[in-house]
């Protein structure tokens, strides 16, 4: 489903209305409907307060109104001068009127007699997806008194306060149980933080044009069940061997970080891969060899290794003679390793540490999997090493970075807070400044090559647990070594990663979990793909 924002909906609805011909009383009637049918057929009440606008949302609201007071004792109040109402907003503004409907005015006074107490669900349809800026006065008033009244609330197409797209201005916003949007979700709905205020969010089918709702011209789209089925049905291969289901080269887990690149090689194998190798250490090969039985080890094997450890005090170590020299030496070593393992696709970073050494690891690994066009995921320290030599990093869309908030701050140059406030378009901005696929981790995971971006769907608080970006990793380099294009198995990456983490969460009836726990339900999550 195609995720819009408030000028992309407005044009929806523009085009509905005046080339297809559907009048926008139509479109408001089937809208309010929606809302009261979701409520008579999912909530209990004995008594609903409806609260309006006086723009379209408000119309909706007075829609709502009129057929819920049908079955349940509803009252209407009124937030503003109903002079102004719209004039869509007015025919059913009316229609309540003459159906005896009680409609209130919404004062100072009401406001503080708490007479919200009153009743059992409160319908939010005060502003709407034109929303934007701060609350202020009677709609700040009536905002405060839903969200003090602790009772069940229905917000319609969007929570009062929550602007369609952008930042958040305020946090004078209602804090809805459920909101029910028209046509199709707004990107605040499905991302962090506006998805926060918007409870269970129900999209309405109210009869806009199908061709509208899925125009190439929208660029942003949920990961869920339409998107799979458009963008992945693997084919059943009876003739495969183990060769043939792709072949991933990890490189990382370097000493004392060794269950790292453990991770990711058990993830891989759980996905589906063919073949895994771990480059790493000699000393770490020594550990980690034998414990994944299926996971062939390698040495990255320099005699002289440096073991400093650099940060941005002493990135300028990164432009010496020294290093290039360094980097040149271990160039040598990953070509001959990736040509003799023929892999299909490279995981590169998790547990690699920040030493001088480390660094040239990324360089040069970076480096040779653009020009030999291996598709490639960078995450962990190779990110924090993408964000030491950025003059120098330089990937392509063959290439996937997986970076949380903060490496994503240390990427672009942003404090992590203004990123958390605008994750979508921050995650736009690094894929276009960096040329990669950029998958920015967390609750509801964007995915963007600065063009198109899909918004996952799935997961729970319980994935904020150590090791559980490798995991994401090892399923993520899995799909490609597959042959699955970038873009595809990031996005199908962080479904099957969330969904194997609720899928835990479910059966085990815990909201805590550990990183092999999400490795344990990574098969599960693919039997629930839509194609299964």
């Amino acid at each position: 489903m195609k995720v819009v924002t408030a000028l992309q909906m407005q044009e929806i609805d523009r085009l509905t209305i005046n080339e297809y011909g559907i009048p926008g009383e139509v479109l408001m009637a089937i809208a309010g409907k929606s809302v009261a049918d979701y409520i008579k057929t999912y909530l209990y009440a004995d008594a609903i307060a409806v609260l309006c606008g006086v723009g379209n949302n408000g119309g909706d609201g007075y829609v709502a109104a009129y057929f819920l007071s049908q079955y349940i004792k509803t009252d209407i109040f009124v937030a503003g001068a109903t002079q102004k109402l719209t004039p869509s907003s007015r025919i059913y503004f009316e229609l309540c009127k003459k159906t005896a409907i009680p409609v209130y005015e919404l004062t100072d006074t009401i406001l503080q007699t708490g007479i919200f107490n009153n009743y059992d669900i409160i319908v939010d349809a005060l502003t709407g997806t034109g929303f934007s800026g701060t609350p202020k006065g009677l709609l700040l008033q009536g905002i405060e008194a839903i969200n003090k009244s602790c009772k069940a609330v229905v917000s319609i197409d969007m929570p009062s306060g929550l602007p369609a797209d952008g930042i958040l201005q305020s946090e004078a916003i209602v804090k809805a149980h459920v909101t029910v949007t028209m046509g199709l979700p707004k990107v605040n709905l499905v991302t962090y933080p506006g998805k926060d205020y918007a409870g269970h969010v129900v999209v309405a089918d109210i009869g806009f044009p199908e061709v509208l709702l899925k125009s190439n011209d929208i660029k942003r789209q949920l990961i869920d069940d339409d998107y799979i089925i458009s963008n992945y049905r693997p084919q059943k291969n009876y003739d495969a061997h183990k060769g043939t289901n792709g072949h991933l080269l990890c490189i990382g887990g370097f000493d004392g970080m060794e269950g790292a690149i453990m991770l990711v090689s058990e993830a891989a194998f759980a996905a589906g891969i063919g073949l895994v190798t771990i480059a790493t250490t000699p000393k770490a090969r020594t550990i980690i060899a034998g414990k994944i039985k299926e996971a062939i080890t390698k040495e990255i094997e320099l005699d002289d290794a440096p073991d400093v450890f650099i940060n941005e005090m002493t990135r300028e170590v990164l432009k010496q003679k020294q290093f290039i020299e360094l980097t040149e030496r271990i160039t040598t070593i990953l070509q001959q390793l990736i040509t003799s393992t023929r892999c299909s696709a490279c995981a590169i970073g998790p547990g690699l540490g920040r030493s001088i050494f480390s660094a040239a690891v990324v360089k040069s690994a970076i480096a040779i999997v653009k020009e030999r066009a291996i598709p490639a995921i960078i995450d962990g320290d190779g990110l924090f090493h993408c964000a030491m030599l950025h003059e120098n990093f330089s990937p392509d869309k063959t290439c996937i970075i997986t970076p949380h908030f903060k490496e994503a701050s240390r990427l672009l140059n942003v404090p992590v807070d203004d990123i958390k406030q605008d994750r979508l378009s921050f995650a736009e901005k690094l894929a276009g400044a960096t040329g990669a696929i950029t998958v920015l981790k967390g609750p509801a995971s964007i995915v963007s090559d600065g063009m198109y971006t899909t918004i996952n769907t799935t997961g729970n608080p319980a994935l904020a647990t150590g090791g559980s970006g490798d995991v994401l990793t090892g399923i993520i380099g899995s799909l490609l070594a597959h042959g699955i294009t970038p873009h595809v198995a990031a996005s199908l990456g962080v479904y099957i990663h969330g969904k194997a983490a609720d899928i835990y969460c479910d059966d085990s009836g815990y909201t805590i979990m550990q990183a092999g726990d999400i490795i344990q339900n990574i098969r599960k999550a693919y039997g629930c793909l839509p194609w299964m």
